[in-house]
């Protein structure tokens, strides 16, 4: 497992890069932390299975924390993480940074094939996070399977004691087969606070469309939490354009990231402009065409267009 190191920062391969002077932020969980503490009702994620204030988020991920702890997870140490995209999701990978571990994110669609079993073993991940569909299939002795994440419960409690800097492990990034870059927590915290890749401010909807599960772009979950803003993640499965624009009308998303290929699906459904009310448009993956990037420009002049894949 390689190490992802800085001056400049890059975001695994072919990701966008950093300048390394920028100050060394805390890590991403602590973060977190100070918005739950300071706005413990504003909403941080809706999500098909639930909405989660920044307090009720914090608080059922240090009950897992301490759950991780107690199946042996120390400092330093790895877990897997196997969920569709959810409030669940989000409680998971929290839980995880704050019993002082990195995670990494096994794709269910990859789970279900078996494809992903190498990247587990070769994490050296002791303790996987998942949904029981998966127990069966992650298990056989080699991990510790801990089913679902933790229910709400009314009891306040602090996050293990941890010694984690921001240099240590936040999360695994998947590169191909068994390989995987380790991230550390500067990567998340300079990414976030470099408005060219997501500017988000505090009070913002963000819609997250584009896979962050899949490719493992933490900054898409991260830099939203990290900031106070809300964020908003789809129903599981494809959704048509329509139900894409419609689902960011109704959240009133002053932010969406999508693909370039959904980005062109809005476009050819004659959708986007409906979509005047977005502030910023982030597209990431591929690099738009130039014709299409300028119907974009045409259908939306107002909206900030960031092409993740020319920065």
């Amino acid at each position: 497992m390689s190490t992802l190191t800085l001056a400049p920062v890059s975001a695994g391969e072919g990701g966008p890069r950093v300048p390394a002077s920028l100050p060394a932020p805390a890590p991403v969980h602590r973060t977190v932390a100070r918005q739950a503490a300071v706005h413990p009702s504003r909403t941080a994620v809706r999500a098909h299975d639930g909405v989660l204030t920044y307090g009720g988020l914090d608080q059922r991920a240090n009950h897992l924390a301490h759950r991780l702890r107690a199946h042996g997870v120390r400092d330093r140490d790895t877990v897997a993480v196997c969920l569709e995209p959810s409030a669940r999701l989000l409680v998971a990978v929290l839980g995880v940074l704050k019993a002082g571990a990195g995670y990494v994110l096994l794709d269910p669609a990859h789970v279900r094939s078996g494809s992903a079993l190498p990247l587990l073993y070769a994490s050296g991940a002791g303790v996987v996070v998942t949904q029981e569909l998966f127990a069966g299939v992650l298990g056989g002795g080699r991990v510790t399977v801990l089913p679902d994440v933790t229910p709400a419960s009314s009891t306040a409690v602090l996050p293990p004691a941890s010694d984690v800097t921001h240099a240590d492990t936040a999360y695994v990034l998947p590169v191909r087969g068994d390989r995987g870059v380790s991230v550390p927590h500067t990567v998340i915290g300079r990414l976030a606070a470099d408005g060219r890749f997501l500017p988000v401010t505090a009070g913002d909807v963000v819609l997250q469309y584009a896979p962050a599960v899949a490719d493992g772009t933490a900054l898409a979950l991260w830099a939203p939490l990290m900031a106070g803003a809300r964020l908003v993640l789809p129903p599981p499965g494809e959704l048509t354009p329509y139900e894409l624009a419609t689902l960011a009308r109704e959240e009133r998303a002053g932010i969406l990231r999508v693909t370039s290929r959904h980005l062109s699906d809005l476009i050819d459904a004659g959708v986007l402009p409906g979509l005047r009310g977005l502030r910023c448009l982030v597209v990431a993956g591929d690099a738009l065409p130039p014709e299409a990037a300028a119907r974009v420009a045409g259908l939306l002049p107002a909206t900030r267009v960031i092409e993740t894949a020319r920065l």
